[in-house]
């Protein structure tokens, strides 16, 4: 990891305000947390320490926007952690899709107000509540796309359901997949919010989207060699890369924790080495005139914080059954791979 990880100086307002949110979204209502109490209880919530994921992946966000992005990732993580799954305990797969039509229904592309759409758990509620703070800045075509990534962790999160049991016999498959249910794709366009837009033509350049597909994997594999431990007591480690390398290799965990690692590695040298020189190449060759080079310096540099951010995070949250000291100020990550697969 050759980036610095950083902690945003308002990660205090931004924990009491979330743990607040949650709690009015009705997030520990029942059947919720009562359901999987070790799992998302008041008490692991703040164990978990969600906030501190969103203040050191943006460790430049200002108050509003802190909480703003929290609030989103914070919804995305109860969808993946409790909402969708309760539909699997019924094998109820219709009313699972239907439930994921029902929340888009609340990210109208026009940003205006649905009266006649009355929330009823606690993701509708969320996503009610958090559109009117999110859409008015943006153009429709930057809705549009970050609506569709909502979309895209949605039906990744039920795509996730269907193999849960099964499991994915082919890494290639599974990498791209994991992008899905990971929910990174909106991370990236929400970072937007608080650097400012990234015009279409230019986000559709192949050095941005390499740069962006890179940043998922990043992040998602990683959590999955943190998390290896965490899914096997859950009974999801069918969706873990780690085991999806075992299985499909035929090697052993330690053998597959290690390639994990080195796609992993691999991943962060693209990012930081391969994307830069060739996105001003093609911001040279399109003539794209400022601010937008600029700005995507920024950009890409956010990314960048953003995965160290990530790593640190797991280092110290309690979410995997461990809490370290929270790093404050700029910490350097260079060893945690190694610690991690020594930890497998």
């Amino acid at each position: 990891m050759p980036f610095t990880a950083r902690t945003n100086p308002h990660l205090e307002g931004t924990r009491e305000h979330v743990r607040h949110w949650a709690e009015q979204m009705g997030m520990f209502d029942e059947p919720y947390a009562t359901t999987w109490p070790d799992q998302w209880s008041r008490r692991k919530f703040d164990e978990a320490d969600f906030a501190l994921w969103t203040a050191m992946t943006h460790p430049d966000a200002e108050p509003g926007e802190l909480d703003l992005v929290t609030d989103w990732h914070v919804a995305l993580w109860f969808v993946d952690d409790l909402f969708l799954p309760l539909f699997r305990q019924d094998n109820d797969r219709a009313a699972a899709r239907a439930q994921v039509k029902r929340l888009l229904e609340f990210l109208p592309l026009d940003g205006l107000p649905r009266p006649h759409l009355v929330p009823g758990n606690p993701v509708e509620r969320a996503f009610a509540h958090l559109w009117p703070r999110t859409a008015p800045p943006m153009t429709p075509a930057w809705r549009r796309r970050f609506v569709q990534d909502i979309d895209r962790f949605l039906h990744g999160v039920l795509w996730e359901i269907d193999h849960v049991d099964l499991g994915v016999s082919d890494p290639v498959e599974y990498v791209y997949a994991r992008r899905e249910f990971g929910g990174l794709p909106m991370t990236g366009t929400l970072m937007e919010h608080g650097l400012g837009e990234i015009p279409g033509n230019v986000h559709r350049m192949r050095p941005l989207q390499s740069a962006l597909r890179a940043f998922a994997d990043i992040i998602s594999l990683h959590n999955d060699i943190v998390s290896y431990d965490r899914e096997v007591a859950e009974g999801t480690i069918a969706n873990n890369g780690v085991e999806v390398l075992r299985i499909a290799l035929g090697c052993d965990l330690a053998d597959a924790s290690r390639l994990m690692n080195q796609l992993l590695t691999a991943r962060v040298r693209t990012l930081d080495e391969v994307v830069g020189p060739d996105l001003e190449r093609a911001l040279r060759d399109d003539d794209v005139p400022e601010p937008v080079p600029t700005r995507l310096a920024g950009y890409l540099q956010a990314l960048k914080d953003a995965t160290a951010g990530s790593y640190a995070w797991h280092e110290a949250t309690g979410r995997f059954g461990r809490r370290l000291s929270v790093p404050h100020g700029p910490t350097g990550l260079g060893t945690s791979a190694a610690r991690l697969s020594l930890t497998l």
